[in-house]
């Protein structure tokens, strides 16, 4: 009727690289975030979002 789909060992590669990049980008978006300077924190919680 059909074959079952057999995985070979590199397909289980794409998810960790996947999983990796979304943790990279993650930890940066947090490191920026997390050095930012009180004022420049200040200044872009005044701008304004709706035009």
């Amino acid at each position: 009727m059909y074959k079952r789909i057999i995985y070979e060992n590199w397909h289980a590669i794409i998810p960790l690289v996947a999983f990796a990049t979304a943790g990279v980008v993650f930890g940066i978006m947090t490191v920026r975030g997390m050095l930012l300077r009180k004022e420049k924190s200040e200044q872009m919680s005044l701008l304004p979002l709706d035009d």
